[in-house]
């Protein structure tokens, strides 16, 4: 279960990049004069991580081009099938070291499993260095709502629709509930509509149907459009 995972990690973690780490035009770039940061984008060009982190010398202070190729040569490095659960936290936390906080992400996975808190927790000081990236914030929703934290569950979840890329059907599902139980019934009534584009939230919200909390959906004007939904949902 933990390979799996952190593999979705490892998927995370190119989706957030939008690219390979080969292809990591995101990095800062090497000063001309940088020749080991330009040594280490060769090294990371063809997937040589293991040369890069050899090549470390812990009395040497590195710019902050080739640190940020070295967090995330930790971070490729993490995800390798062959690691023990201890090796992939040792690497994730390495990569830490090196301002790679992507790797928040991976503890999270790491932990998940086996301390829901301390997994959760790794979110937290993820969304404190305000990553461009929703994944972590879906996650904190969703588990506050699971709490019955709604209102922490729905800034959460706010939050990550500021910074998603594209349409998400799951969370404008967990944003209609969150916001629904706050009492934003028109946000609640948007976000459900745009849920619903995806059928099979269709068959989510007949099983909502027996939720008490969402009892008086149907009779508020905010969810009018949605009447047949919820009457067949209501059988």
């Amino acid at each position: 279960m933990q390979k799996l995972f952190f593999s979705l990690f490892a998927t995370v973690f190119i989706i957030i990049t939008g690219q390979s780490f080969s292809l990591a035009s995101g990095n800062p770039p090497c000063d001309a004069k940088d020749t080991i940061c330009s040594n280490f984008t060769r090294l990371a060009e063809t997937e040589q991580y293991d040369k890069i982190i050899a090549a470390i010398d812990a009395k040497k202070t590195y710019s902050d081009a080739a640190r940020s190729i070295i967090g995330q040569a930790y971070l490729m490095i993490a995800g390798r099938e062959t690691n023990t659960p201890e090796q992939e936290e040792q690497f994730c936390r390495k990569a830490l070291e090196y301002g790679s906080t992507s790797a928040y992400m991976g503890l999270y996975f790491i932990y998940a499993s086996k301390d829901t808190e301390t997994a959760l927790g790794f979110l937290k000081q993820y969304i404190a260095t305000k990553p461009k990236d929703s994944v972590p914030y879906v996650i904190l929703g969703d588990a506050e709502l699971e709490k019955k934290n709604y209102r922490a569950a729905d800034a959460y979840l706010r939050e990550a629709k500021k910074v998603a890329r594209g349409h998400s059907a799951n969370l404008e599902w967990l944003s209609f509930q969150a916001a629904y139980l706050t009492g934003d019934y028109a946000y609640a009534g948007a976000m459900l509509e745009s849920a619903l584009k995806n059928p099979a939230y269709e068959k989510e919200l007949r099983a909502l149907a027996s939720d008490p909390r969402f009892s008086g959906m149907g009779k508020r004007p905010e969810f009018k459009q949605f009447e047949s939904l919820l009457k067949s949902a209501a059988r």
